[in-house]
């Protein structure tokens, strides 16, 4: 099989980030791990994988646009990732690529610094590939779940595949609640979009409110839940969590998260 030293990690994007690079090398720095990590941006998803084969990269951390159409060029796709029909994480072993799902894991370790979920009632905004993989998380915790989407059939028939109840447009939020934690999962608020789909009445105080768009770390959503009251989780902390899990799939060692959070930190202040 094809190797690298030191042993090369990464993730492929059509527009890379700096996050993940930030978290993975400050925690094999600090274990002292002969790894790497180097954001690819790519449009090309059959190319990545043949050069993940190629130069023998052990692990790849899947964003879009490649997270359903990766899943045609690997060996293996665990159960989860097929239930969820989306991969976001790719290990190497020996020449044998197994696809995952970690979205779920990352969203639901998110939620849970701030809250108890057994017994919740969640609505979820989005019917695309990360709310699926948040309503997936939802339900292994044991939540209620509720779907909210602008396309009516998209939104509906995503929460008949996941056993959740469609709930209308976002503005049916405040009519259809009250809920224990609302989480946004499209990409509206993305980087120099400064829209918002929640309604604003539907933010009342101690809603824990979760807004999965990375990048800004603080979005407009996020802004006036804080205003208002509510208990607000950006992005980052779901991708911070993912990147524990994947550290563990790529090494079987345990990352500290103290480190993993002082790179974030420090990537975040660097704009």
């Amino acid at each position: 099989m094809p190797s690298s030293h030191p042993i090369l990690c990464g993730s492929i994007a059509g527009r890379p980030g700096r996050f993940g690079v930030a978290m993975h090398n400050a925690a094999y720095r600090a274990m002292g791990l002969d790894f790497a990590y180097v954001a690819f941006g790519t449009e090309d998803t059959g190319g990545a994988v043949a050069a993940m084969r190629a130069l023998g990269i052990r692990g790849l951390g899947v964003t879009m646009p490649h997270k359903q159409r990766i899943m045609a060029y690997l060996d293996r796709i665990d159960e989860t990732a097929w239930a969820i029909g989306a991969v976001n994480t790719v290990v190497n072993d020996d020449g044998v690529l197994t696809g995952h799902n970690v979205d779920w894991i990352g969203a639901v370790r998110a939620f849970r610094e701030k809250m108890d979920l057994a017994g919740k009632v969640a609505a979820v905004v989005g019917a695309g590939g990360g709310a699926r993989a948040i309503i997936y998380g939802l339900n292994e915790a044991g939540v209620r779940v509720s779907v909210f989407n602008r396309s009516i059939d998209n939104g509906r028939a995503l929460a008949k595949s996941m056993g959740a109840v469609f709930g209308g447009p976002p503005e049916a939020l405040e009519a259809a609640g009250p809920f224990d934690l609302i989480a946004h999962a499209t990409p509206v608020g993305f980087g120099d979009d400064t829209g918002c789909l929640i309604p604003e009445a539907a933010l009342t105080r101690g809603v824990v409110v979760f807004d999965a768009v990375p990048v800004p770390v603080e979005t407009e959503l996020l802004r006036t839940a804080a205003a208002r009251g509510c208990v607000a989780i950006p992005g980052v902390r779901m991708q911070l969590q993912q990147a524990a899990y994947q550290f563990r799939l790529y090494t079987g060692r345990e990352p500290d998260l103290a480190v993993l959070e002082a790179a974030l930190s420090t990537a975040m202040a660097a704009g």
